[in-house]
């Protein structure tokens, strides 16, 4: 979709998404996955920790609205830290990104190794596409 024009710095060490491109930051990440692997990004996000989840993983997100309804777009972050979160809590997460075979993904898909976690303000938590 976004070809090489992505409005954050991919050869920055840390990437730092910015709120208002969580949408783009994950479309251009599921579509070009070798653009993300091994980089370090920083996101803000939600916590969802579903139950039968081991203790150590947790997923950050954030609603989309991808055509009529909304989607659940989450991804699957391991952190040694996990255990302290609070489902619905807002945290800023700066993680390895790697992939793995998940089965929610059917096959590979990105999986993000906290380096580190930090409370965050809430933000708008919808992420539109237009």
């Amino acid at each position: 979709i976004f070809e090489d024009d992505v409005p954050y710095d991919l050869d920055a060490p840390v990437i730092e998404i910015p709120r208002e491109d969580y949408g783009i930051w994950y479309v251009d990440m599921m579509e070009n996955p070798a653009r993300y692997r091994g980089k370090v990004i920083e996101i803000t996000a939600k916590v969802l920790k579903p139950s039968g989840f081991p203790s150590k993983v947790f997923l950050p997100g954030r609603m989309a609205m991808t055509c009529c309804a909304d989607d659940t777009t989450f991804l699957g972050c391991r952190s040694a830290y996990a255990p302290k979160l609070k489902a619905g809590q807002w945290v800023k997460v700066r993680a390895k990104v790697r992939f793995a075979n998940v089965s929610v993904y059917r096959g590979e898909g990105p999986v993000l190794e906290a380096e580190h976690i930090e409370a965050a303000e809430p933000i708008e938590e919808l992420v539109y596409f237009n």
